[in-house]
């Protein structure tokens, strides 16, 4: 091989290399503006949550302020004073709660049970009877007292509420058999009613 090819081929590979070396600058150097980009990106929406949850704050604080309309309501308060503490606050509560329940009021279909849960234990522990004036409802005390009446002909017995139900359908209690039969509802099956808190825990 004569020394001008050879000196030929070796511009050949330094020219070659040098060229592979700017497509890898040129490739790092574009990494690095994507890079910037993401950053930048990233800054721009780490900032935006920043804001909205700095406004999140000022609106929480707000609430949380004095003047919110639940401590204000006529609920808590007879006349235009201010709420003073806390205990204030969960009396007066207490108080609402406890005036509501006892002026329970509800309407709507009422069902029996009898023969099938005779001798089985309810949900306050007594063990049902079926011919006894008791009740199941949801969620009124157990062992308190209230008065159903039947309002298609207008029947009303006092039953003791001392089991959960009913648990399906759209009835709003479970009579026992006995008090079903005082309100004419036995034939039936189911009755249209009025329940009504009497007494009770």
């Amino acid at each position: 091989m004569n020394k001008r090819l050879s000196g030929l081929l070796t511009m050949s590979v330094v020219l070659f290399a040098g060229s592979a070396f700017a497509v890898e600058a040129q490739a790092v150097e574009a990494q690095t503006v994507l890079s910037q980009d993401n950053a930048s990106h990233i800054d721009r929406v780490l900032s935006e949550l920043s804001r909205q949850h700095d406004s999140a704050s000022s609106l929480v604080k707000s609430a949380r302020q004095p003047a919110s309309l639940a401590l204000n309501s006529s609920l808590l308060t007879s006349n235009s004073e201010e709420v003073s503490n806390d205990e204030d606050v969960l009396e007066r509560l207490t108080a609402v709660a406890s005036n509501s329940v006892s002026k329970f009021k509800q309407t709507g279909l009422a069902s029996w049970y009898g023969r099938k849960f005779h001798g089985r234990k309810t949900a306050s522990g007594d063990t049902f009877d079926m011919n006894a004036l008791t009740a199941a409802h949801r969620s009124l005390p157990l062992n308190c007292y209230v008065k159903v009446t039947n309002k298609t002909n207008g029947k009303s017995v006092v039953v003791k509420v001392n089991d959960r139900g009913p648990f399906h359908g759209n009835r709003v209690m479970d009579l026992s058999y006995g008090a079903a039969k005082k309100l004419g509802i036995t034939n039936k099956g189911v009755g249209n009613v009025s329940i009504e808190r009497v007494s009770g825990p």
